[in-house]
């Protein structure tokens, strides 16, 4: 299913989140594809990981909207490829701060160098202010539905 092949009417029916969910599948084959030791989910935790830096586990479950024990199992197999690590909190012995190692900042700069590529070829055909305002538009609708929860 190369071409979505959609006909006017039937782009405006369908639900946005369907067209996120293929973009984001896309994205998923693609890491799939050109990435070692780093799966699809993997990469979420790492972008929020280099975005919230010193961030502990139960920060990146609320982040994620996951549970705390999807993330100690993502963490200890990314500590195990070298590209988190965890050390405990000075001021809270129970708490784990969790930051890239530079290996993880190295696979991080490499993703968002393939990420801006990509953009930039599905931007290509557009003003600056219509991604602008497509960014805008999705970060939003990112925000809207986190808020209806």
């Amino acid at each position: 299913m190369k071409d979505l092949n959609f006909d006017d009417e039937r782009i405006n029916f369908t639900p946005l989140i369907l067209y996120i969910d293929y973009i984001h599948l896309l994205q998923d084959d693609f890491y799939k594809s050109n990435y070692e030791n780093i799966t699809p989910r993997d990469v979420t935790y790492l972008m929020n990981i280099f975005y919230h830096q010193n961030c502990s586990q139960k920060d990146l479950a609320q982040l994620l909207f996951v549970s705390e024990s999807n993330v100690t199992q993502i963490i200890k197999r990314l500590e195990k490829n070298g590209f988190i690590s965890r050390k405990i909190d000075a001021n809270n012995k129970s708490r784990k701060i969790i930051n890239l190692t530079d290996n993880g900042k190295s696979i991080v700069f490499k993703l968002l160098k393939d990420m801006y590529e990509w953009e930039g070829e599905f931007f290509r055909d557009y003003s600056e202010e219509d991604v602008r305002k497509f960014k805008s538009m999705l970060y939003e609708y990112s925000q809207k539905t986190i808020n209806s929860i």
